[in-house]
């Protein structure tokens, strides 16, 4: 069988938790847990022998105020140690809690869920545009979160990648905004999946050369590709398991020819990313990625752009966070991997997340904002971080 050109990220299952579901030494919460661990180890193996790499199994859950909160701290600290055994003992390493539509929630409950060791959980907060006081609480809880270095997962400001403000978020397979969809039935699981795939958007638009091209190439080439993936979800649809589509964007690696931004540089409109050109080659490709023939898509399903997951993003000295939230406009996913000083103000941020938060409710669209206050670095320093999942760039100002 020959290579296939993508990877499949995630593999990302759905369910509503209900307090209910912890008594009893929480075997409900089991049950449900071991039901979506088979679900996402069939549809490992089934897409693994169709020759795709698949890199992670997650879960993602409704809202955790609507389960996890009570008037006891310890009972809330219990619930979440119970829940990161069951999901040990399932071998499953990725868990969203869903967003905080709290602000008091956000800034005493969010920071710990991500400091929870070894790292599994993620979480979110829910902005409406405007709401001035979700966004300070967001900003607050990033900031707290980027002095945590009680473990390896936190240290240098590293927790945030595990907390994100976001926006019009409902099927989204990638983390941390994941949740599960509204109204999602408690004895039902739905999955969806999410794609790696720098290096295959780099053939693609080497090929399409032009943005007139562009639609046409994506939907011949990314079609055949996704057509066999989405055989296999809706095989595995059956009573309970509900198939929610493909985020069909593209997503960067850090491979060499991975890189996302590199592959837009391939069309003859654009020359440098961020130079004019720019948003009209993302705004077609996002437009291809949304109206592929006979396949269900989910989730962003556009352009992603985070900043410290794509090695040409973060070489890049001409680009801005301005300018990627404009670029946002046309595709996704917001703000994303961005490194900010450590020094950043919590009004600072907030008028960021205000604006990504903005943008996204005038528009409808998914989109949100992860930025990592980096502690002791300024505007111009370089990072040093050490891990697997990003590589290094220079912070860039807020203001």
């Amino acid at each position: 069988m020959a290579a296939r050109p993508f990877r499949i990220r995630t593999i990302t299952s759905f369910i509503t938790i209900d307090p209910s579901d912890f008594d009893n030494e929480a075997s409900s919460l089991k049950e449900k847990i071991t039901a979506c661990s088979r679900l996402l180890r069939d549809g490992e193996s089934q897409m693994t022998t169709a020759g795709f790499e698949v890199q992670t199994i997650r879960i993602a859950t409704n809202p955790f105020g609507e389960w996890l909160v009570t008037n006891n701290k310890e009972d809330v600290n219990e619930r979440l140690k119970r829940f990161n055994k069951l999901l040990s003992d399932c071998d499953i390493n990725f868990c969203s809690l869903g967003p905080s539509y709290d602000p008091e929630h956000t800034t005493t409950i969010c920071p710990e869920i991500v400091s929870i060791a070894p790292g599994r959980f993620s979480c979110s907060a829910n902005i409406n545009a405007g709401d001035i006081t979700a966004a300070l609480a967001a900003a607050k809880c990033i900031k707290t979160i980027s002095l945590k270095d009680e473990g390896e997962h936190l240290q240098g400001g590293l927790g945030n990648f595990r907390f994100a403000a976001a926006s019009c978020i409902d099927t989204v397979p990638f983390f941390p905004g994941a949740r599960a969809p509204k109204g999602l039935g408690k004895d039902t699981i739905a999955f969806a999946v999410g794609l790696e795939n720098g290096g295959f958007a780099r053939q693609l638009l080497q090929e399409a050369g032009s943005i007139e091209n562009v639609q046409k190439v994506f939907h011949d080439k990314m079609r055949k590709e996704l057509l066999p993936i989405q055989q296999i979800c809706v095989g595995l649809e059956s009573d309970g398991m509900q198939y929610l589509g493909i985020d069909t964007s593209l997503n960067p690696s850090l491979d060499d020819f991975g890189s996302v931004a590199e592959a837009i540089e391939c069309l003859d409109e654009v020359g440098v990313f961020g130079h004019p050109g720019t948003m009209a080659a993302a705004a077609a490709v996002t437009t291809s990625l949304q109206s592929i023939p006979d396949v269900k898509t989910t989730g962003y399903s556009g352009l992603m752009l985070p900043v410290l997951e794509d090695r040409r993003l973060a070489e890049l000295d001409t680009l801005s966070i301005q300018k990627l939230l404009c670029i946002s406009s046309v595709c996704g996913v917001g703000i994303d991997t961005v490194p900010i000083p450590g020094d950043v103000s919590e009004r600072s941020l907030a008028s960021l997340i205000l604006d990504v938060a903005a943008l996204a409710c005038r528009w409808n669209k998914p989109l949100s904002c992860r930025v990592f206050p980096v502690p002791s670095r300024l505007a111009g320093m370089a990072t040093s971080f050490d891990s697997p999942y990003m590589c290094n760039s220079s912070i860039f100002p807020v203001e």
